[in-house]
């Protein structure tokens, strides 16, 4: 039970860590986007880029965690 929780609590800081760390470039290319139009350009198309990273990173997470709660839900009956 004790490995359970641990491994959901694990799933649960890396999505975390990979929110902020996702915020934090998504505000150093709002930075870039005061300079020119090319940075513009630029910070769009990696925003974008993030956005779907942190997307399919999130689907990932949350598949593991229901696939942890399948199994560890026979054994408690």
């Amino acid at each position: 039970m004790k490995d359970f929780f641990r491994s959901i609590d694990r799933q649960f800081n890396g999505f975390i860590i990979n929110l902020a760390g996702g915020a934090v470039l998504l505000l150093f290319f709002a930075v870039l986007v005061v300079w020119s139009d090319f940075f513009l350009r630029l910070v769009f198309g990696c925003a974008l880029l993030i956005a779907a990273w942190i997307s399919f990173y999130a689907a990932l997470k949350l598949y593991q965690i229901k696939r942890k709660i399948k199994d560890f839900i026979p054994r408690i009956k």
